[in-house]
């Protein structure tokens, strides 16, 4: 099977990983191409054609550009990330290819998706506008490798792992932060980074916040952590979510995408700041309670959502699709 993954994006974070883990995990069995912008060739390890697709999604340039990459590669599969991408597959005549295309947030404008031949969902909020049978959602996962001989330590910190970015809302958090008397570590950059520095010292916490900047390696991440904390106005299935079940630590989340569908109701608060407050005022004091109220999420964390057993799903879809399209 020869399969083409298509992105755009210009910054390096959950759905790029996703990407790049599906990619390499289908490494295994098939044919692989990955195209996207230049700045992340260096961080995919499956085969990877650059083309600036952060152009226009209507430049000629980029639509000529995929077209050449299509006719020399002569996908089976051409799955693509996100709207842009997905709208510019859509687009195609003559397809002699299966499209599936996957949801990583919640959109409101779906038309593009709706044409390609089975759609992916970061969760069931992804998939609501979505007027076809041919869905199904795929939560995100762990990629084992990353964890190998990791070890928890003794928890003594929180962590917010993610965009400095208004949708994650991490000023939510540090709000929240006022009052609570531990060490939390800001993993991530984005273009709130100077409005966050300036709300750290403004209010006094330099004392037990820091700015840890980005991590590539997931287990210096997880180390000595007592607990995630998810602050986002909106999400599909985080990565974070996953791998901190994974590392039996418990995740304290507004209850945005995926989240209410796995997490318990106690750790989770409605998408405002005060309600976050209230959850982190409640939860953290009795961290060692919900962590143990968690351990069948722990346990589902390292059976079902990983990158083999999801990537299985992935490829199921496939192989059906090129089925039916042969008969």
């Amino acid at each position: 099977m020869r399969v083409m993954h298509l992105f755009s994006s210009k910054t390096f974070a959950g759905l790029e990983r996703h990407v790049e883990e599906l990619a390499y995990a289908q490494t295994e069995k098939h044919d692989v191409q990955v195209i996207g912008p230049a700045n992340f060739k260096e961080r995919f390890r499956a085969n990877y054609k650059v083309i600036n697709t952060n152009q226009w999604r209507l430049s000629p340039i980029l639509c000529f550009q995929i077209k050449k990459a299509i006719h020399d590669f002569q996908p089976d599969i051409i799955h693509s990330h996100a709207y842009k991408t997905t709208a510019i597959i859509s687009k195609l005549k003559n397809k002699e290819f299966q499209h599936v295309a996957t949801i990583h947030g919640t959109k409101k404008k779906t038309d593009a998706f709706e044409k390609a031949a089975f759609i992916f969902g970061a969760s069931s909020k992804s998939l609501d506008n979505i007027n076809k049978p041919q869905k199904e959602v795929l939560e995100n996962w762990v990629d084992e490798s990353r964890f190998y001989n990791f070890e928890k330590g003794s928890p003594q910190r929180y962590i917010y792992v993610g965009r400095l970015e208004p949708v994650k809302n991490p000023l939510r958090l540090l709000k929240a932060w006022k009052n609570i008397n531990h060490k939390l570590d800001i993993y991530g950059d984005g273009s709130l980074k100077s409005k966050i520095i300036d709300f750290i010292k403004q209010n006094t916490l330099t004392d037990r916040v820091r700015l840890m900047g980005e991590e590539d390696d997931v287990k210096n991440i997880y180390a000595n952590t007592s607990g995630v904390l998810i602050s986002s106005d909106r999400e599909g299935s985080p990565k974070v979510l996953f791998e901190a079940l994974f590392c039996n630590i418990p995740v304290i989340s507004t209850s945005v995408g995926i989240m209410p569908d796995l997490l318990p109701s106690a750790c989770l608060s409605e998408s405002n700041d005060e309600s976050f407050k209230e959850l982190l005022e409640f939860a953290i004091p009795k961290i060692d309670e919900i962590h143990e109220s968690c351990t069948p999420l722990f346990n589902e964390a390292k059976t079902k959502y990983t990158l083999k057993n999801q990537n299985e799903r992935v490829e199921e879809i496939y192989r059906t699709l090129l089925s039916n399209a042969s008969r």
